[in-house]
């Protein structure tokens, strides 16, 4: 006699497999597994193909190896051809791959692990039972199943195709502007005040109340097709939008892609009250966008809405999302606040794809792909001179090349600052515009007046975002300015979980000598991200400001080993310096003298050392180099908090005089 339910897994979870193959023996359950493993089987036996052939379910276990396992997609894909039903059982955390993504659009899964494993196990047998499976009476709730199955297919309704493009783009920026209104609304419900907001309400209240939601990016379901890059830009665009509201709190879920089923996961470690997510279905020219905003804690739906599209039915659907924006809120948006969602946004759908494109190549911080982005955009803004994010992505481009040593600071720079003067000419009301316009004055004018206050007026468009919070701590933490360790205190709660914000947070505690607090900041770095590149520096860093160089030699050599970094060769000749052994300090030098001649190294990395074999005179003299060409970095490995021997040094004082740098209180 066949067995009834297949299951898919990968023999590195073999014991945990096994376990919840006993549950289902007990309950009554037929199943077929393959107990060498598959992931150890030569080929892709006979039996295998038999037994996926005679099933009624296929139960597939969904961990971090079973998504790497060719065999298991095979299964899965084998599993989906002869149309069997499955229930995806994720034993462990884990983003769905692409080669399992399509086989599994618009299945509900199983979340079957920590204290959850009672409950999903539950909800498992009754499905089973919902596909025909026999389990015992009494496993699944004297009978009662349920369907955990809801594809949210597309019909195709027939009638002629559209030729045109536009309504992508009319249709998206309803659905965005929709969900904004209705997120607003939902925070906005109980709650009254008198500050001042880019929108107001019939009652003339607002909402005083700091709610927070996350904005997990939307899923695509179905084939790719030339316009999948929707989903990626509408999540970007309900960011954009929600956090111009001065009420909410709202925070990019990005880096949980494949994850929105995890909803509470999410809630916890980014602690916020709700988690929006979706999810975009193409197929031929019909669109379907399904959003669900999702009580972080109790996991409940706070309020769907799904959306259809064509061209034949485009005006109705039109007329029925404005209906619902003006029924469901009670708010009327102000002429600024449209004038900014219109100049924000593009009608070109050709020029709006190639930006989203240009921002996935520019999130690789790569050579390569950042000169690809910057083409992507300036092929958008050629098909739409007016489209003011177009400019702002070639000056992030720019900045990060020149940030990241891949340009001479006096060629990319400028390159930066005049696609921002463009955008400021359409629209000033976009706060990554003057993030970025911060950045340039910070790292290549040494304005950090107009650096500072660019970064402000960033963060009143945008109270949530990370990088104008974050950037501002740090341009107010190299003035020493205390109130900096408060700034960045903000920037963490906005981004909690991320490596790159804990570290700068860890930055600004050892320029105010707080190497305590900071050490408590480095352990939360390695946890967060140990293969961070800059996940050694802290603990480095405190044990050479507390002279404790033995034990930070160590840590430096650990560090080269794992990144191969010229930043950690450098302090390595660093500590060789002042520990006094100047032979081997200089055979570090000399040695990244010739790494330079085959990739970027800052001249800053050469005179700290020169510093501490007590070269002084050569020292200054690249310092000074470093400031005329733009390549100094006072943030990391800043001369200020480590030349203790220069402190009085005229012309070390001088240097920094110039720049418009005070020297520790």
């Amino acid at each position: 006699m066949s067995a009834e339910v297949f299951i898919s897994y990968s023999a590195k979870d073999k014991a945990r497999v096994i376990g919840i193959v006993d549950k289902l023996k007990d309950a009554g359950v037929s199943v077929w597994i393959d107990q060498a493993g598959i992931d150890a089987s030569s080929m892709w036996s006979r039996e295998i193909v038999s037994a996926i052939k005679e099933c009624k379910v296929m139960l597939l276990v969904i961990s971090p190896h079973s998504t790497c396992s060719e065999n298991v997609v095979k299964e899965l894909a084998l599993g989906s051809e002869r149309k069997k039903p499955i229930i995806p059982l994720i034993i462990e955390p884990t983003e769905i791959p692409e080669t399992m993504e399509y086989q599994l659009a618009g299945i509900q899964r199983v979340q079957y692990f920590g204290d959850l494993t009672r409950k999903a196990f539950g909800t498992t047998l009754r499905a089973l039972c919902k596909r025909g499976v026999k389990v015992s009476v009494d496993a699944t709730d004297e009978g009662k199943c349920v369907n955990l199955e809801d594809r949210g297919g597309l019909k195709n309704p027939g009638g002629r195709r559209s030729s045109g493009k536009r309504w992508y783009i009319i249709l998206v920026a309803f659905v965005v502007i929709f969900v904004a209104a209705a997120i607003i609304n939902y925070f906005s419900r109980s709650t009254s005040g008198t500050k001042k907001s880019p929108f107001s309400t019939s009652s003339g209240k607002t909402n005083a109340e700091k709610g927070s939601v996350a904005i997990v990016p939307f899923k695509k379901i179905g084939p790719a097709t030339s316009n999948s890059f929707i989903a990626e830009g509408m999540h970007e665009e309900i960011i954009a939008i929600l956090s111009i509201v001065p009420s909410l709190i709202v925070k990019d879920a990005s880096r949980f892609i494949g994850q929105s089923d995890n909803v509470k996961s999410v809630g916890e470690l980014l602690g916020v009250r709700s988690v929006l997510t979706g999810s975009v279905i193409q197929s031929d020219r019909q669109l379907r966008i399904i959003v669900k905003l999702i009580d972080a804690k109790t996991e409940a739906n706070l309020w769907a809405a799904t959306f259809d599209g064509n061209e034949e039915d485009f005006f109705k659907i039109q007329r029925d999302i404005a209906e619902n924006v003006a029924k469901g809120l009670s708010l009327t948006f102000n002429n600024n606040y449209k004038t900014q969602i219109r100049k924000r946004l593009t009608e070109n759908l050709g020029a709006y794809k190639l930006y989203v494109e240009g921002r996935l190549l520019w999130n690789s911080r790569k050579k390569l792909e950042m000169h690809q982005a910057i083409e992507k955009y300036e092929l958008a803004v050629a098909r739409d001179p007016e489209f003011a994010l177009g400019y702002i992505g070639i000056a992030e481009c720019y900045n990060m090349i020149a940030a990241y040593g891949f340009s001479p600071p006096g060629i990319a720079y400028p390159k930066a600052k005049a696609a921002l003067d463009k955008a400021l000419l359409i629209n000033r009301n976009i706060s990554k515009l003057h993030s970025s316009l911060g950045w340039y004055y910070w790292n290549f004018e040494y304005d950090f007046d107009s650096a500072e206050k660019a970064l402000l007026e960033a963060v009143r468009i945008n109270p949530s975002s990370p990088e104008a919070n974050r950037w501002y701590a740090q341009v107010r933490s190299i003035r020493f300015k205390p109130a900096s360790i408060g700034e960045i205190d903000l920037a963490v709660k906005l981004e909690p979980s991320s490596a790159i914000t804990r570290f700068v947070q860890l930055r600004v505690l050892t320029s105010f000598g707080k190497l305590a607090e900071a050490k408590i900041v480095a352990k939360k770095v390695i946890e967060i991200d140990e293969e961070y590149l800059m996940a050694l520096y802290g603990d480095i860093e405190i044990l050479c400001l507390a002279q404790r160089y033995e034990e930070a030699l160590v840590l430096a050599e650990e560090a080269i080993e794992a990144t191969d970094d010229p930043l950690y060769l450098a302090i390595k000749g660093f500590i060789l310096g002042r520990l006094n052994r100047i032979d081997e300090a200089k055979s570090v030098r000399i040695m990244l003298d010739k790494i330079a001649l085959q990739r970027n190294v800052r001249p800053q990395y050469m005179f700290m050392i020169d510093y501490a074999v007590g070269e002084h005179e050569k020292a200054l003299r690249l310092l000074k180099e470093s400031v005329d060409s733009k390549t100094l970095n006072v943030f990391l490995f800043d001369p200020r908090i480590y030349w203790d021997d220069l402190v009085g040094n005229p012309a070390f004082q001088k240097i920094f005089s110039q720049v418009g740098l005070p020297f520790k209180p």
